[in-house]
C-alpha cells in the first residue's frame, strides 16, 4: 500500500518523521539535563565525604553528559533550521504552481505567442527554485558533515573548574538550611537565658 502514496501522503509522512525526530531530540535533551543534575548531586555528596576518586569519576561523567547535551541541542537547532528552510522551499513551490495557473490563464486569453513568453518566464522561475533547492541540499550536507566533526578531538566542552563551581554551589545550597537551623537554636538559647535573668 505504501508503494502508491500520493504526493500529499508522502509529504505528511515526511512531516511525521520530522516531528518524531524533533520530539526524540527534545526528550533526550531533557533526560540529559536530569542526569546532569543527578550527577552534580552525587558529586556534591562525594566531595562532602572526601571521596576523591568517586568525585573525579563523577566530574568526568558530568563532563561527558554536558557534551552530549550540547551536541543534541546543536542537532535540534540544525533540524529546526532545516525544517524552516523546507517550509520556505514549499512556499516557493506553491508560488511556482500559482505562476503555472496564471500563465495558463494568460495564454488562454492572449494566444500562443503570449503563452510561449509566459512559459519562458515560468521556466526561468522554476530554474531559480531548483537552484535554491540545490543550495539547501548543499547546506544540509555541510551540516551533516559538521555534526560528525562538531567537537575537535580532546576539546573540553565543560571545564573541571565549571564542574567544581556547580558542585560547590550545590553544597552551599544544601548547607544553608542546616546553618539557619543552628542560628535559630542559638537565638532561642540566648533568649531563654535572657528571660531567666
Amino acid at each position: 500500500m505504501g508503494l502508491f502514496k500520493s504526493r500529499g501522503e508522502r509529504d505528511l509522512d515526511r512531516e511525521v518523521e520530522i516531528r518524531r525526530g524533533v520530539s526524540l531530540l527534545r526528550r533526550t535533551i531533557r533526560d540529559l539535563e536530569r542526569n546532569e543534575k543527578g550527577y552534580i548531586e552525587k558529586a556534591r555528596r562525594a566531595k562532602q565525604l572526601g571521596d576523591g576518586s568517586q568525585y573525579a569519576f563523577l566530574k568526568q561523567t558530568i563532563k561527558r553528559t554536558a557534551s552530549q547535551r550540547l551536541l543534541m541541542e546543536r542537532q535540534l537547532l540544525n533540524v529546526e533550521t532545516a525544517r524552516q528552510l523546507k517550509r520556505q522551499a514549499e512556499a516557493h513551490a506553491q508560488f511556482a504552481d500559482a505562476m503555472v495557473a496564471i500563465s495558463t490563464g494568460i495564454g488562454a486569453f492572449f494566444g500562443r505567442t503570449d503563452l510561449k513568453k509566459t512559459q519562458q518566464e515560468f521556466l526561468r522561475a522554476l530554474d531559480q527554485a531548483q537552484t535554491m533547492e540545490q543550495r539547501m541540499e548543499v547546506f544540509l550536507d555541510m551540516t551533516r558533515e559538521a555534526m560528525g566533526q562538531a567537537e575537535p578531538a580532546g576539546a573540553e566542552v565543560v571545564s573541571d573548574e565549571e564542574i567544581d563551581r556547580l558542585v560547590d554551589a550545590a553544597i552551599t545550597a544544601d548547607e544553608s538550611p542546616a546553618i539557619d537551623t543552628e542560628i535559630q537554636k542559638g537565638l532561642h538559647e540566648i533568649r531563654r537565658e535572657l528571660g531567666e535573668q
